[in-house]
């Protein structure tokens, strides 16, 4: 982890340590909820292994909205900044080691000015992410969001059930059956 908020954050390797070492591992087993839906969150993680999904949970329906891959920070980011209650639900999709903090622990942090970088950073990051996600969804075929995810990790066919892929790209899953059929044969 402390590799990780250097490389990306740009910070010393001591103020790495020290932001690390406020963080607790956690082990969570497939189909165990990191947040869970209806309450409020407060703690962020970030996954040293495994995969999560992150599901949005409404009064009709329910859509898949992101998964959180390896070296990557995981929260309903919106509920832990307003204090409301999750309308999401993140469960891990196979076995898991998290690093968590907690939102009081974080409090705590924001003496050190890296820590304001960080925030800063990461809210700006999310907010590319989903600007970029809502622009795919306008502008991209289905195929190509789906070439657009295997990028990200060649396994997530593997690892990700159909169904799940085609609700996150916005698709049936008779779409996202017909693209692989399209790419395995090389058309």
């Amino acid at each position: 982890m402390e590799k990780f908020l250097i490389n990306n954050f740009n910070i010393s390797a001591s103020d790495a340590q020290l932001f690390s070492d406020s963080f607790e591992r956690i082990n969570l087993m497939k189909g165990e909820k990191f947040i869970t839906y209806g309450k409020v969150s407060n703690r962020v993680g970030f996954v040293e292994k495994g995969l999560l999904k992150c599901t949005l949970i409404g009064s009709e329906k329910s859509v898949v909205d992101d998964f959180a891959f390896e070296n990557q920070f995981v929260a309903n980011y919106y509920s832990f900044l307003k204090q409301e209650k999750s309308n999401k639900e993140i469960v891990c999709l196979q076995d898991s080691v998290l690093r968590i903090i907690t939102r009081k622990k974080l409090e705590e942090l924001s003496k050190y000015p890296f820590i304001e970088q960080i925030a800063r950073q990461v809210s700006e990051q999310l907010f590319i992410t989903t600007s970029k996600k809502l622009e795919d969804i306008r502008l991209l075929s289905a195929e190509e969001r789906y070439l657009k995810l295997v990028k990200i990790d060649k396994r997530i066919t593997d690892k990700i059930p159909q169904y799940e892929i085609a609700s996150f790209l916005n698709v049936s899953p008779e779409t996202v059956s017909r693209i692989r059929k399209k790419i395995a044969l090389g058309s």
